[in-house]
């Protein structure tokens, strides 16, 4: 178990690194371009993000009214103050996205991500200007604060840096992996219009042992960082895992249909709401470890994939 968790860390910043890759269109450095694509995702997020923080914010409500006996007042409060709203805005953390009503506070990527955009879109004229040395930058003071986690825990802002999200967050995680996958979409489309289609593809083809013997390593380190350090939220490792994942990408054959097609229709909406499955699955049926991970998948994966289904023929219909 310690072991998966330690190779999983790949997945918070592969998510923001996909979200980079697919932000603008490759090779784009206009700024009135880069501003019409970020400003386009921005308002999708915004929209999607309001939905869910609302969908959870009324589960929240109705725990507290019900299993915990609070009262709206008290619920409120401990939600809702300048206390939470400073770790909030600083950290995208803290009880205005988690609290006791359920387990993991999964949506402090959303905020995050939103955080990215509007900077990206603020600073579109010097974006390709500053992007790759800004990775290099972030990556380091990301790294650096995990080392200070175990070697010198100092108290930025008044909390112990070896809280999780002083580095797991919209500065340090976020925006050099969503600036890594704008540099990844860069690059593969630079070779490709160097290369040709042909040399292109022939070029990807020999990528493929590479970026398998990468992935490989990355999830091997992370382990081995793992024994060494303890849980972090992004190994060494874990960024290895992430490159070698887009070379993979691009040089991967077509195939998996089914599990294409279902990353594209539900992920989205498993990754929303698989905690608030969690959390009702807590109150109502308890499981154990063993067994409740693959029981959450199989119930994400019928749920979303009926849901979705359903609402396909009726905008079909219409």
């Amino acid at each position: 178990g310690e072991a998966i968790d330690a190779i999983a860390r790949f997945s918070v910043p592969f998510f923001f690194a996909l979200s980079g890759k697919y932000l603008l269109k490759a090779g784009e450095s206009d700024r009135t371009k880069i501003r019409s694509s970020t400003g386009k995702r921005l308002k999708t997020l915004l929209a999607s993000t309001g939905i869910v923080y609302l969908a959870y914010t009324i589960f929240s409500l109705t725990y507290h009214l019900t299993i915990a006996g609070e009262n709206v007042g008290s619920w409120f409060s401990s939600k809702y103050n300048l206390s939470e709203a400073r770790w909030f805005l600083l950290f995208n953390s803290g009880k205005f996205i988690y609290d006791g009503s359920y387990t993991f506070d999964h949506l402090w990527f959303l905020f995050a991500l939103i955080y990215v955009y509007a900077l990206i879109y603020v600073f579109a004229p010097v974006l390709k200007k500053w992007y790759k040395a800004l990775i290099v930058i972030l990556l380091f003071f990301l790294y650096l604060g995990e080392a200070l986690q175990t070697y010198y825990p100092i108290r930025p802002f008044g909390i112990s840096i070896s809280t999780w999200y002083v580095v797991r967050n919209w500065l340090f995680v976020g925006m050099p992996f969503v600036l890594m996958g704008i540099l990844f979409a860069d690059f593969f489309d630079k070779k490709r219009k160097t290369h040709g289609n042909v040399g292109y593809e022939e070029m990807v083809r020999k990528l493929k042992l590479p970026a398998m013997g990468v992935i490989v390593a990355g999830a091997v380190l992370s382990v081995i960082e793992y024994q060494i350090f303890g849980k972090k939220e992004v190994f060494i490792g874990s960024l290895l895992m992430v490159i070698g994942i887009f070379l993979l990408s691009e040089s991967a054959e077509s195939g998996f249909g089914i599990i294409w097609k279902l990353g594209k229709t539900i992920s989205g909406d498993i990754y929303f709401y698989h905690v608030m499955i969690i959390a009702v699955l807590d109150i109502f049926l308890p499981l154990p470890m063993g067994i409740k991970p693959p029981v959450v998948m199989a119930i994400c994966v019928i749920l979303f994939s009926l849901i979705n289904s359903e609402l396909w023929r009726m905008g079909k219909k219409r």
